[in-house]
């Protein structure tokens, strides 16, 4: 098994950079760029309008580092636009393109550099939770080649430093926590020291990390009971420092509430049959996934259900197996990690019918907690001290079918353009629009689409292409109200250019180029409802 392990890590790390710029560079991963380069949405939406004509590369300025801005900038526009967003992650991010550039591989690589760190960290939690290291390398395996991980790795944005930060914190609790008696009084200060600051670049990583920290919260009452009165004043004390150093950020979070509810309502629609078939698809990508979710067509489904039940089954089984074998002080972190994060998401969803609990980019704690579980599952049941040699023999053809589910998803997904992390319905359609305009031999694109659709396209256009926008805001509506109410200007149509086309337009700028006697006509077939061309009639 040893050497099945090394192998399956090398493979984890090797898809962790494999063709790191060939997926689509999507929305999100736009507005990392955009806030890493300083500039705001509100300063791009107002110098690339009409009645200006620009260029793809003329964008892209606002997707690099320059001199124009600095960090503070870059601070800035997170705290206007994206108050949702701790800033560490995005700070990390600038100092890498400073030294690495604004590629969409050198953004990617971040992530995926850091994702290296979730080897020794798995490996310190599996240890601190069973004191195995057959239990930390079955982890480290299931983690290296996990999809999920794989995928997030592979994306320029903060999940896998939240992983490593979960992992990182919930280590150092355990070890803080031992008993009294194995630690000088030194080593202990510097243990909780330690909680401490991975608790803070925690909160400083992602929002949700809070459900992290109520997790730890809740463990600690339980498992101190109130007795170990030491262990609840040095766990209070390191937790309340935590919290004091991200106070900043947080109070600059609440004040812009509603700014981010109004970047958030894309996840408040959907029914609970809907939910739960896209809450079978998040269990079954931490373990395999071919490009198929929850939200997937019904001949899809009829693939993915078999598996996703098989997963289920395996899951379910891994927990109360953990529950079984296992005392109060290992299950219970393990069961923690995995319920605050899922109810925190998942009551709210089933009572308005959202759907961030479907969310898997939401659930990094979740998919630790299972795979630690499903970890443990493995390594006991094909352990020495078993002595069912046919039952060792089939758990370990589990395991052979569980890494290789991994391996190929990951072979899969390395090949892919797209991938339903990104959208990868409207993605698909946004690689033809490019493709219909690459085409033209001096093409013009009219459009006042929202600027998070704009940024992405615009990786895909040719130095040729050139657009006539003025594009509706996103991020920048809610402060902004004179930009979000703002009508598309188009007074006439330049000529010059061998085709026009028409790229999601409001009804106002379709009826704008009507008026100026044109004629309006899909552009592909294939295309919906997203590109049109302009004709004189």
């Amino acid at each position: 098994m040893g050497f099945l392990i090394i192998a399956v890590l090398v493979i984890g790390i090797f898809f962790r950079f494999a063709n790191l710029d060939r997926k689509f560079y999507w929305i999100d991963e736009t507005y990392t760029s955009l806030r890493v380069s300083g500039y705001t949405e509100a300063e791009i939406i107002k110098q690339i309008s009409y009645p200006k004509i620009s260029s793809p590369s003329d964008l892209q300025k606002y997707q690099q580092i320059n001199s124009e801005k600095t960090l503070s900038d870059t601070l800035n526009s997170l705290a206007t636009e994206d108050p949702q967003h701790p800033p560490l992650y995005y700070v990390l991010s600038r100092h890498w393109a400073q030294w690495f550039g604004s590629s969409v591989a050198a953004m990617r690589s971040l992530a995926a550099v850091i994702s290296l760190l979730v080897f020794p960290a798995i490996y310190w939690l599996a240890w601190e939770l069973f004191e195995s290291s057959a239990v930390a390398w079955m982890a480290i395996a299931i983690v290296a080649i996990s999809p999920y991980h794989i995928l997030f790795a592979q994306e320029a944005r903060q999940y896998s430093l939240w992983t490593v930060t979960t992992i990182l914190s919930s280590a150092a609790l355990l070890r803080a926590m031992r008993p009294h008696e194995n630690q000088n009084p030194l080593a202990l200060v510097l243990s909780w020291a330690l909680y401490a600051g991975t608790a803070t670049l925690g909160f400083y990583t992602h929002l949700l990390f809070a459900c992290v920290a109520a997790a730890h919260a809740i463990y600690v009452a339980v498992i101190a009971n109130w007795r170990d009165i030491k262990t609840f004043i040095a766990y209070y004390v390191a937790a309340l420092i935590a919290l004091i150093c991200f106070m900043p950020s947080l109070v600059n979070t609440v004040e812009n509430f509603n700014q981010i509810r109004s970047t958030t309502v894309w996840a408040e629609q959907t029914n609970l049959l809907r939910l739960v078939s896209r809450w079978v698809g998040s269990v079954t990508i931490a373990f395999f996934d071919i490009g198929i979710d929850g939200s997937a067509n019904p001949t899809q489904l009829a693939l993915l259900i078999p598996v996703g039940i098989m997963i289920l089954a395996l899951v379910g089984y891994a927990l109360y197996f953990l529950c079984q074998q296992t005392p109060k002080r290992v299950w219970l972190m393990v069961l923690l990690l995995i319920a605050t994060t899922a109810l925190f998401l998942a009551v709210p969803d089933i009572m308005k019918g959202g759907r961030l609990s479907a969310n898997p980019r939401y659930l990094v704690p979740c998919y630790v907690g299972i795979q630690l579980a499903v970890a443990y599952l493995l390594s006991a049941k094909i352990s020495k001290n078993l002595d069912n040699f046919k039952q060792q023999k089939l758990w370990k053809i589990v395991i052979v079918a569980l890494l290789s589910a991994g391996i190929i998803s990951g072979g899969v997904s390395s090949q892919a353009d797209t991938w339903w992390n990104k959208g990868s319905g409207w993605l698909s359609a946004e690689l033809q629009v490019a493709g219909t305009v690459n085409q033209a031999s001096n093409p013009l694109i009219i459009s006042d689409a929202n600027i998070a659709y704009i940024m992405p396209l615009s990786y895909h256009l040719e130095p040729k292409v050139k657009l006539l926008i003025e594009p509706r805001c996103y991020t920048s509506c809610y402060k902004n109200r004179k930009l979000a109410l703002k009508k598309p200007q188009l007074s006439k149509i330049p000529e010059g250019f061998s085709e026009l086309f028409l790229y999601r337009p409001s009804s106002t700028l379709r009826s704008a180029i009507q008026q100026q006697n044109y004629q309006i006509d899909p552009a592909d077939a294939n295309v919906e409802l997203n590109l049109w061309r302009i004709t004189k009639k």
